[in-house]
């Protein structure tokens, strides 16, 4: 099965587990400028071609009954809208400790929409104990592309395609999925760059008839 496949049947699964998952579960978390900026309920960044963002990214245990012994994180993206994507510190001291095994594979399913794949493994022992919150990723950048569109598509997608804990029990669906959309920032209408012209030319003006008054 393509990964690309797995992790699109994860995020429909996730959406439907919500609702019965414990009001303080397990996460992961970043600390994207993504906010709500248009009328579709995906998160949104908005950005002009070449223009670049940054986040860390985050886990946290809180529900977690053993330690999570091994997980796989992955991010997806529209490489059309989203062609740059770095990742920075994914395997530091702090969690060599956790996690002395670690591996990263990047690959392209060119059948899927979002065809940019990125797929990060850790296993212990020990692993992460429960209720741990700590970084997980010291820096992620991503590069918007030249076909930004504002068509209420994911364009970013993170998540854990597979967890387990110390007592070999699968918790993957403790954990969230991650997502937004990248579009076109807003121009100014010409209307509003003409008032703006306009009212720094009075502001100009009253500025030169206080310095006659002055005098």
């Amino acid at each position: 099965m393509k990964i690309s496949a797995v992790i699109q049947g994860l995020s429909i699964a996730t959406v439907l587990l919500v609702a019965g998952l414990p009001a303080y579960g397990a996460s992961i978390f970043i600390n994207s400028p993504a906010a709500q900026l248009d009328d579709d309920p995906i998160l949104d960044i908005a950005g002009r071609p070449g223009d670049t963002f940054s986040w860390e990214g985050f886990i946290d245990t809180t529900g977690l009954t053993a330690n999570l012994q091994s997980f796989n994180a992955f991010a997806v993206r529209a490489t059309d809208e989203i062609p740059g994507f770095e990742i920075e510190g994914e395997d530091t001291t702090e969690l060599q400790q956790f996690f002395p095994n670690f591996s990263t594979q990047f690959s392209v399913d060119p059948n899927s929409a979002l065809d940019g794949i990125f797929i990060g493994n850790r296993s212990g022992p020990p692993g992460l104990p429960p209720n741990y919150a700590g970084r997980i990723v010291t820096k992620v950048t991503i590069t918007l592309g030249d076909q930004l569109n504002n068509d209420g598509q994911v364009d970013y997608r993170l998540g854990i395609s597979s967890a387990i804990d110390a007592n070999g029990k699968d918790v993957t669906d403790q954990f969230n999925i991650v997502e937004f959309e990248v579009q076109p920032a807003s121009v100014p209408e010409p209307s509003s760059i003409f008032g703006l012209v306009i009212a720094g030319g009075f502001g100009v003006f009253l500025r030169n008839q206080k310095k006659k008054v002055q005098y």
